[in-house]
């Protein structure tokens, strides 16, 4: 069978080191919902969201990434924010200052919310991936539009 990587998965050097998905397998969706995303947040946002340096910024989680229901999402309001390198390994140790940043921009009712599809006992299927990718991907295409 032929492997092949994606455009998103070939553009950023974190799949270089990654084995190659079979195509259109689970694990291959959610690594292109990974790249599709981390192309996302660095067109819509340009600094770390708790300290505002913009030297070495990371795909940043509120809630871990093994919370499925929440791992891509990419909304102002949603889980997933850029964070530089120190506070995105901080933000392991101790949740407390991302959470409160984030209670202070968005407001308890956000993080509530965020919270429970973070903890949803719903199963994502398949199709479910599917459809994300292809709002994922719809996104981007208008994210940049507005940049060019």
């Amino acid at each position: 069978m032929i492997t092949r990587r994606t455009n998103h998965q070939r553009r950023h050097s974190a799949f270089k080191d990654k084995p190659v998905r079979r195509p259109m397998s689970q694990r291959y969706l959610e690594d292109e919902l990974d790249a599709i995303t981390r192309e996302i947040l660095h067109l819509a946002e340009r600094s770390c969201f708790t300290c505002g340096s913009t030297k070495e910024l990371q795909v940043g989680h509120l809630f871990e990434r093994r919370h499925r229901h929440t791992r891509w999402d990419t909304s102002e309001k949603g889980n997933c924010h850029l964070q530089c390198a120190r506070c995105n390994c901080a933000h392991e140790a101790d949740r407390s200052k991302y959470e409160n940043m984030f209670t202070i921009r968005f407001g308890e009712r956000a993080f509530a919310e965020v919270a429970d599809r973070a903890h949803s006992k719903l199963k994502l299927t398949y199709s479910d991936l599917l459809e994300l990718l292809e709002e994922k991907e719809a996104q981007l295409k208008t994210l940049k539009g507005k940049a060019a």
